[in-house]
């Protein structure tokens, strides 16, 4: 059975034709719909320049932190879990596994790379999610790599992220930046720590491989290793248009990034134990734990 995702190693992986891969990604998110494999295709990198490169991560504008953050709830309702124009990959719920706990609250760990295209693309759900139960105060922006079968994905970073909620704990590892070094790899700005790699070994990939990016965990109930549209929904886009598309039920962007976060967001209500009531009652999320058969 193949698992694609990126390699959480960060190792380059073998070269192949752009148009080749688009179209196995096409296949593969079909594949993951009918027999549940989680995983998107391996995006290659094209040629990664010697040159060492700096990378920017500047302040997100006011406008797309409030758009990104403060999605109508009938919108949430009305999406659901529909997205006619963009397959999902749903999460995976798991039973009978351990709490994940930091700080005396459940926690949601988030293990990604700057220049992935999959964790580029699962980011906007994520934050989408987390706001419905707490608050980011510091976002910046990002982009995955160029060279890459989806090049240049307008997204977020979550380094030096701050994020605040009464009902669970955020943690986030961005492994490698989008910038290279001289030897033409992406630069490791972080490690894992031995819990986090035992947890990504062990539910990453569901537990095929040893995981793939992006990894997230919310409180050992709910994982996906992979994002859940395809990145090329979002290609192309500049960040404020796929931001303006949150608020729009019938758009393809909005309601692909709005579906994905409403099965985030009841893999987060399982963990807090249904809190905030306004937000995991809400037919939205309803909806999204009866897909998943959480109830």
């Amino acid at each position: 059975m193949a698992i694609y995702g990126e390699p959480i190693d960060g190792n380059e992986p073998e070269h192949h034709d752009p148009s080749r891969r688009t179209a196995r990604f096409a296949w593969g998110a079909v594949v993951v719909i009918l027999v549940g494999v989680v995983g998107l295709v391996i995006y290659a990198l094209a040629g990664t320049p010697s040159t060492p490169q700096t990378v920017q991560r500047t302040m997100t504008a006011d406008d797309v932190v409030s758009a990104l953050t403060k999605v109508p709830p009938s919108v949430f309702d009305s999406v659901g879990v529909n997205s006619p124009e963009a397959q999902l990959v749903p999460p995976t719920v798991l039973t009978g596994q351990p709490s994940l706990v930091s700080l005396g609250k459940p926690e949601v760990l988030f293990v990604g790379a700057e220049f992935c295209p999959f964790c580029g693309s699962e980011r906007w759900p994520l934050i989408v999610a987390l706001s419905r139960f707490g608050h980011f105060s510091t976002l910046r922006n990002m982009q995955s790599a160029e060279t890459s079968v989806f090049p240049g994905i307008q997204t977020f970073s979550f380094v030096g992220t701050s994020y605040s909620s009464p009902y669970l704990t955020l943690t986030c590892v961005e492994l490698f930046s989008d910038a290279v070094n001289a030897h033409g790899v992406f630069t490791r700005i972080a490690r894992l720590s031995p819990a986090q790699s035992a947890l990504v070994n062990r539910y990453g990939a569901t537990g095929t491989t040893t995981g793939s990016l992006p990894f997230v965990d919310i409180d050992n109930q709910m994982v996906t290793s992979t994002s859940g549209y395809s990145p090329a929904v979002i290609m192309r886009q500049s960040q404020a248009a796929i931001a303006g598309e949150l608020s729009q039920t019938h758009a393809r962007t909005g309601q692909a990034i709005v579906a994905s976060a409403n099965y985030l967001t009841a893999g987060i209500c399982a963990a807090t134990s249904q809190q905030p009531g306004d937000v995991c009652a809400s037919k939205g999320v309803r909806l999204a734990a009866q897909s998943l058969g959480m109830g």
